[in-house]
């Protein structure tokens, strides 16, 4: 998968609004994965079991990023420079938002929105590793390679939160969401892809979530669809 677009990607923070990561160069590759687990009927005799779907796993995005510092006049090591910018994206120093369960009122690293051209995910890092390419004479390290894994992210809800959307569908014992779901829209996205990409149609969407203008900008707004 290559997004298009001239735009660098980054790394924008759902947790604190100043912290933003841009990457130096966008990546020659991007992999985005969806599991999906359905589970075969336990019926005998049949040439073909049926089978049912049971839950759908985080969706994945992997890519590899290149740091390079060898264009400057003088030695710059490309961990001061990149990667400690990457790697803080790792931190566990964001406080979880209201309505996230009372289990997870400690710190943990940044829920994050990662943009590149039109896509968007709404997630985690699972993991970076970092490969160091080239050095200086003195020893700086000067280009590196990281590969990044993402995690799409949801947080698990208080029983609060799920109450407040129980009207949409999701259950007040916070167990099931009904047939409702809540989508993050993307840069760039409109209201009838969103509706279109989730079974629905553009005005029950809009009515749904109080939309007066179907052409207004709804980036980074979270819609019942």
């Amino acid at each position: 998968m290559n997004p298009t677009g001239g735009d660098k990607a980054f790394f924008q923070s759902l947790d604190e609004a100043r912290m933003k990561f841009t990457v130096q160069y966008n990546p020659k590759e991007f992999q985005v994965n969806k599991a999906m687990t359905w589970e075969e009927a336990k019926t005998q005799g049949l040439a073909v079991n049926p089978i049912s779907f049971q839950k759908g796993a985080p969706m994945t995005a992997s890519f590899d990023l290149l740091f390079d510092t060898t264009g400057e006049s003088s030695p710059v090591n490309v961990q001061d420079a990149w990667v400690s910018g990457l790697l803080s994206l790792t931190n566990a120093t964001a406080t979880p938002g209201d309505g996230e369960e009372s289990e997870l009122q400690k710190k943990r690293p940044h829920a994050l929105i990662f943009t590149w051209g039109s896509f968007t995910m709404k997630c985690v890092v699972e993991s970076i590793n970092v490969t160091y390419l080239m050095f200086a004479s003195s020893g700086e390290a000067l280009r590196a390679r990281c590969s990044v894994k993402l995690k799409e992210w949801t947080p698990i809800l208080g029983k609060d939160k799920v109450e407040n959307r129980s009207k949409f569908g999701a259950s007040t014992g916070g167990k099931s969401w009904g047939t409702g779901s809540i989508v993050l829209v993307g840069s760039g996205q409109s209201l009838s892809q969103i509706a279109q990409s989730s079974g629905s149609d553009m005005r029950s969407v809009a009515a749904a979530n109080g939309i007066t203008d179907p052409l207004a900008d709804l980036t980074g707004r979270e819609l019942k669809v």
